[in-house]
């Protein structure tokens, strides 16, 4: 049952008991899927998604795709992305334990719920993220023996940021100012589209940045969106997002901007640089991205307006993706 008091939406508290109890139990029966939870596959699939498609514009470019280069290249990302999603859950839990922090809650089964209970262990976190930078760092180093130190330059910057973003004494992710957003946008965004479109080419564009900017900026509201999700607990432990200080009225006015700059930079692309007008195809997925918003209350009371722009914001990302890389292939010479 749902109770509102003062214009919030709050799950009765037995309720949310039994399904934190169902959810411990699923943990405990089944450890992995702690880690899992950590891990945020759907989140960090996203995070991956512009470097793919740099990759398979430089193959396009070419006129062929080094696939050793294409797969180092992805893996690296991939084990950066999900080694940044264990080291910001392990310092979520961290600003929660500050003097200055308020209580806070999340949902059932997220990683900050599971460390509060005592199901999952911060350390193990730290270590996993610590290891999974490390094979990404190998991958890195590989990727720069085939293809040339740029690329070794161009992710030893994302990892500067990514640390950043999360680790003491920096921790720029949790100071406010969009600083966090910004830097997953420069790391997983601008720095990725480079670095994967050198390690196919050899030599540095725009193109790629172009090409890429409409995913980035969609990736980008997934990050957003996320953090309408956790626009409460971030404002009680301190963490300074732009859904906390925006408030989720404005934050969903700035996630509509994001998505209307994300489709109309589609537009500006194909019509500025080489790329296919087969690139149009990624319009398509506008009235997925869009049409979710005219379905949530402005305010965002009930937890689940939050959690459907998100799941929005994935699925237009990886359709995009996928129907801009297909428009490549279409076009592809010979």
């Amino acid at each position: 049952m749902t109770h509102y008091s003062g214009g919030q939406a709050t799950e009765s508290p037995s309720l949310l008991r039994r399904l934190q109890q169902a959810g411990e139990r699923r943990m405990t029966e089944t450890p992995l899927l702690a880690v899992l939870s950590a891990l945020r596959p759907d989140i960090t699939t996203a995070l991956v998604l512009p470097s793919v498609l740099a990759a398979v514009i430089g193959g396009w470019w070419q006129g062929e795709l080094i696939w050793p280069n294409f797969l180092f290249a992805i893996i690296s990302v991939l084990l950066s992305a999900f080694a940044f999603q264990m080291l910001s859950a392990y310092q979520d839990f961290q600003q929660s334990l500050r003097a200055e922090a308020y209580p806070a809650t999340d949902l059932p089964n997220s990683a900050f719920t599971l460390q509060q209970n005592g199901l999952l262990h911060p350390i193990m976190l730290l270590n996993v993220g610590a290891l999974l930078y490390t094979a990404s760092a190998l991958c890195g180093l590989w990727l720069a023996l085939l293809a040339g130190w740029p690329v070794l330059f161009f992710g030893a910057l994302a990892f500067l940021l990514q640390l950043g973003a999360v680790i003491s004494p920096v921790r720029y992710a949790y100071r406010g100012y969009g600083m966090g957003e910004l830097g997953v946008f420069v790391a997983f965004g601008f720095l990725s589209l480079i670095s994967a479109y050198y390690a196919q080419t050899h030599t540095l564009s725009w193109l790629p940045v172009l090409g890429g900017l409409p995913i980035s900026l969609l990736v980008l509201l997934v990050v957003l969106s996320q953090n309408l999700t956790t626009q409460r607990r971030d404002w009680l432990i301190g963490k300074r997002t732009l859904a906390v200080i925006l408030g989720p009225e404005r934050a969903l006015d700035l996630n509509v901007f994001v998505t209307m700059l994300a489709y109309v930079s589609i537009l500006a692309v194909t019509v500025l640089t080489p790329l296919p007008l087969w690139y149009l195809a990624g319009l398509a997925t506008s009235p997925l991205a869009m049409g979710v918003f005219s379905e949530v209350n402005r305010s965002l009371t009930a937890p689940e307006d939050a959690v459907r722009l998100r799941s929005a914001a994935l699925k237009a990302a990886f359709w995009t993706t996928l129907l801009c890389i297909a428009a490549l292939f279409i076009s592809r010479p010979g």
